[in-house]
């Protein structure tokens, strides 16, 4: 049950970052644009399934080590730019080559947006771990004095 809403969890971080990043795409280069919202919000989801998908990447039977994981995000970079690019040139979200180097430009940034999320949730994990690691610490003190 925990990997299933581990992994609904990513489903909504990546979803939002996708919406977030096509509301401001409109307004900076198309703020006259009328979505028809059904096949847009389906459109979206898709473009998430798609993006988790590409995770796959990162999978490893072990703990990947700096230089792996620096790797494996590279290689992620370069696999979404390759798979959402085309499929995003396809719905009509961009149409000549300076709206690709954009919305290529917004697929990094969003990339980014990504990590920082993830930073931030493995930051406040730490954190957690680390006061429940100080009370165990302090009452094991505590009972042995």
């Amino acid at each position: 049950m925990k990997k299933i809403v581990f992994w609904l969890n990513r489903f909504v971080v990546v979803y939002g970052i996708i919406m977030l990043s096509t509301f401001f795409m409109c307004l900076m280069f198309n703020p006259s644009s009328e979505l028809p919202v059904v096949s847009f919000f389906g459109r979206c989801i898709l473009f998430t399934l798609v993006c988790m998908a590409t995770l796959i990447v990162y999978y490893s039977g072990s703990e990947l080590t700096f230089r792996g994981w620096w790797i494996r995000t590279i290689l992620h970079t370069v696999l979404l730019e390759a798979v959402l690019l085309p499929l995003a040139h396809h719905w009509e979200f961009w149409y000549g080559p300076l709206d690709g180097i954009i919305y290529a430009g917004f697929i990094l940034a969003a990339k980014i947006l990504w990590h920082l999320v993830g930073f931030g949730r493995s930051i406040r994990t730490a954190t957690q771990i680390n006061e429940q690691l100080l009370r165990r610490q302090s009452c094991q003190e505590q009972g042995g004095d």
